[in-house]
């Protein structure tokens, strides 16, 4: 999926692999591999990836969140995984309302129960 995202920003930017290589210093093939998944990025070049794209590394990585208002209608990109748990907490209402209300302190709290039954 990272390499998806890689090649949409590098076509939005209106770049060629090629182009997108000579301007960060690598061979278009290492673009072409990043963009089928076949290969990930050091560090070092992925900044420069991300710099010369203008585009976040959450982004990159599908973890896009947006800040809006309450008032405000907004949709967000999840992962599968990440969006079966929470379809499946919203199938306990009671759970649901509970992590709803004060999401961070009730996960410390379920947390730390886990950890009484699961030892580390």
């Amino acid at each position: 999926m990272m390499g998806q995202r890689l090649k949409e920003a590098r076509l939005n930017a209106r770049l060629t692999q090629s182009e997108l290589a000579r301007q960060i210093g690598v061979k278009p093939a290492e673009i072409s591999q990043y963009e089928s998944d076949k290969r990930t990025p050091r560090w070092n070049v992925f900044v420069k990836i991300l710099d010369k794209l203008n585009i976040s590394a959450d982004r990159i990585l599908g973890r896009e969140v947006s800040a809006v208002s309450e008032d405000e209608d907004y949709q967000i990109k999840l992962a599968k995984k990440d969006l079966q748990i929470l379809e499946t907490i919203k199938n306990y209402p009671k759970l649901y309302r509970l992590l709803s209300n004060d999401p961070g302190r009730n996960i410390k709290v379920i947390n730390n129960n886990l950890k009484e039954v699961f030892p580390e």
